[in-house]
């Protein structure tokens, strides 16, 4: 969207200062990176946890995906709605401290489905933080400085997964030298369950400091046809629904970039492990840092193409950056597993892991100019519901149900991986080619909604 359409639509309102706003900015970045350390760290713990409990590949998927997926998408539904009526660091500040309890609860498990109820009340926890999160930073930044918050913000999904992968090989080398732990009450911890327990303690102090950040006023918010604020959830969904040429394809196109991404993510770390038979240290390091960088900047890429492509009269600019970045994305992505050696592989790796990553920043920025104040925290928790759905419980089982059913053989994930890629990313560049005229309709109606 051009820039000064937002900015004009935008101008006379009440922001915070640029300090405050950072300072809320920070803590929720930091908030996200340690949501995606508690739901990401398991893709180093595929070997323990295996052999403990004694389940196969598509067991331990639904561990890494569906279980928290669960709970996360359909928790969301009701926690959007909270943050569209109700101060919105409460929200956050409440979910933080839920889902780190629920990660060191994680170490606890006994047994396999122990772990996956503890799993699910991860992504209950979790589900609390996005809709609130995407609100509070429409509310804060005008539109010259709204895109690269958003995308700073998003761009804890790669800082948090490189991390899961960069700390988790180097906690559990640590715990596994260490070996199990007898502790009061609870007996003997394994070393993986050490990972977990750790990695869930610092959410805990981070949820009073949230509680600390400036609550921004809400702009852009729309009266029903009796002079209400105050919008049914009928209204909400009658609303998108007339849209869905805009929502239903932004959100099916993400959908889609998110079961190749999660995909990817939750089991490249066992591929460099059982195809090049390196540690899980080498491979969380190897991998982690080509997120961290790759990922980081990819995130940061996306809003500076839909600036540029903006400043070339595209007021659909969000919608073909993540198109054409996606487009990029199609060989690195599928080539990268199949390159038969380490380094050729981390080299195909890094654009796959930019350019895939470019949507994020610029997605979540997308739909919120778009949809009035009311609806945010509500449209937030649908498209999470829908990318999840997808991207989590089953992007990373797809892959293992590739691995498992398709081609039968354990030492075969990097043919799973290709499969998976060379099938999602040409469907989101379909999906997001249909999207442009919806989305050009849908600014033209900025600040204009009927309602009915």
């Amino acid at each position: 969207m051009a820039e000064s359409t937002v900015e004009s639509l935008q101008a006379e309102r009440a922001y915070p200062s640029l300090s405050a706003a950072n300072y809320a900015l920070i803590l929720l970045f930091l908030a996200y990176v340690l949501s995606f350390v508690d739901r990401q760290i398991l893709a180093l713990l595929v070997g323990p946890i295996r052999d403990q409990f004694g389940i196969t590949d598509f067991q331990y998927s639904l561990l890494q995906g569906a279980a928290f997926a669960l709970l996360y998408t359909f928790a969301g539904l009701p926690l959007g709605r909270l943050a569209d009526r109700y101060p919105r660091k409460w929200v956050i500040a409440a979910s933080v401290f839920f889902w780190s309890l629920a990660t060191c609860a994680c170490g606890l498990a006994r047994n396999f489905w122990q772990l996956f109820a503890a799993r699910m009340a991860v992504g209950a926890g979790e589900a609390g933080l996005a809709p609130p999160a995407y609100s509070i930073i429409t509310d804060s930044y005008k539109a010259q400085h709204f895109g690269y918050a958003m995308a700073f913000y998003k761009s804890a999904v790669k800082v948090g997964g490189a991390f899961a992968l960069i700390l988790g090989g180097f906690l559990i080398d640590f715990y596994t030298e260490i070996g199990a732990i007898e502790l009061p009450v609870v007996g003997a911890i394994q070393p993986w369950q050490m990972v977990l327990m750790t990695v869930g303690l610092p959410g805990v102090l981070l949820a009073f400091l949230i509680t600390s950040l400036t609550e921004p006023t809400r702009k852009d918010v729309a009266t029903n046809k009796d002079g209400s604020t105050h919008l049914p959830i009928s209204t909400v969904a009658r609303f998108l629904w007339e849209r869905k040429r805009t929502y239903l394809a932004l959100f099916m196109g993400s959908s889609m970039l998110a079961m190749a991404g999660y995909g990817s993510a939750a089991w490249y770390p066992e591929f460099f492990v059982r195809t090049y038979g390196v540690s899980k240290a080498e491979a969380g390091g190897s991998f982690g840092t080509i997120i961290l960088v790759a990922g980081s900047l990819g995130v940061m890429l996306g809003p500076w193409i839909s600036n540029w492509l903006a400043r070339r009269g595209h007021n659909d600019s969000y919608v073909r950056a993540i198109m054409y970045s996606s487009i990029i994305t199609i060989v690195p992505a599928v080539a990268a597993p199949l390159m038969g050696d380490k380094n050729l592989t981390l080299l195909m790796l890094f654009p796959a892991t930019m350019f895939g990553g470019a949507y994020l920043g610029v997605m979540a920025a997308s739909f919120q100019p778009i949809t009035p104040n009311q609806m945010r925290g509500q449209t937030t928790a649908i498209y999470i519901f829908v990318t999840n759905i997808f991207g989590m419980a089953v992007g990373t089982s797809i892959l293992a149900a590739f691995t498992d059913f398709l081609y039968q053989d354990d030492s075969l994930l990097h043919y799973s991986i290709a499969t998976a890629n060379a099938i999602f990313y040409p469907a989101a560049v379909l999906l997001f080619a249909y999207c442009l005229k919806g989305y050009r309709k849908s600014v033209a109606e900025i600040g204009k909604w009927e309602i009915t």
